[in-house]
């Protein structure tokens, strides 16, 4: 069933292979996860990593987030929104359904990792240094 987690077991009982003089036993299967290449789970959260940019996380961007039902949802961050390595963006209720609550989903979960460039010249230091000491840090 949707959102049954691993190690869920379900039972048939009284289904197993018959043998003369005895009753047929149970057959029990486990619920076992498979690891997806762009989903995590978290209980009846789903999680995804997303990189971006320095630039993107500094100056704001649009981006596509791909959704369990292989459709995609559309992030705006403004010019005045910045992504912080480890930032984490939710959004309620685009999780996994939550056994036995009909409708109910957990929350979908989109953690940022931001890229840094591999190297600066002296001028773009520099630049870089003056454009960020005005700026206001919380």
């Amino acid at each position: 069933m949707p959102g049954w987690k691993a190690g869920t077991k379900i039972t048939f009982e009284g289904k197993g292979d018959d043998r003369l003089g005895f009753l047929p036993p149970d057959v029990v299967f486990v619920v076992n996860e498979k690891p997806h290449h762009l989903f995590s789970r978290d209980g009846d959260n789903l999680i995804h990593e997303m990189e971006v940019s320095l630039t993107d996380a500094l100056a704001g961007c649009t981006l596509s987030v791909p959704l369990i039902g292989r459709e995609n949802m559309w992030l705006s961050f403004a010019g005045d929104e910045v992504i912080c390595p480890g930032y984490e963006k939710v959004i309620r209720g685009q999780g996994m359904p939550v056994p036995g609550e009909k409708g109910r989903k957990g929350d979908f979960l989109i953690r940022f990792s931001v890229s840094f460039p591999a190297g600066l010249s002296d001028e773009r230091r520099s630049e870089a240094c003056r454009i960020l000491r005005d700026c206001c840090y919380s």
